[in-house]
């Protein structure tokens, strides 16, 4: 320790002001997303619970089961390529999830 640094420790390239105003900051932004991500959760509670009770049954769950839950139908069997036929149906062949990396 020389003149009251520590070893090791940098000098602050920044003031206090400047370090409050980027807390400050950084603390809002993280609020904001923490309340979207809250109200997205409230809002899809029961899609939620429905795939937290797939995971349940099946212990995994595919993204075609994931589509059937978002389209409000109770998800397929995992060896079952056809959708269920109550509830709402996607049109579009392709799943918005998409496949592994390396296929896209």
């Amino acid at each position: 320790v020389f003149l009251g640094m520590s070893a090791g420790a940098k000098p602050k390239a920044l003031s206090d002001d400047t370090a409050q105003a980027i807390d400050e900051e950084v603390r809002s932004i993280i609020d904001s997303c923490y309340a979207e991500a809250k109200q997205l959760l409230e809002d899809n509670i029961d899609k939620l619970h429905s795939m937290a009770d797939a995971l349940i049954e099946y212990e995994t769950i595919s993204a075609e089961q994931i589509d059937d839950i978002m389209a409000g139908a109770k998800p397929r069997h995992p060896s079952d390529p056809k959708p269920p036929a109550s509830g709402g149906t996607d049109s579009s062949p392709e799943s918005p999830i998409g496949g592994p990396a390396e296929e896209s």
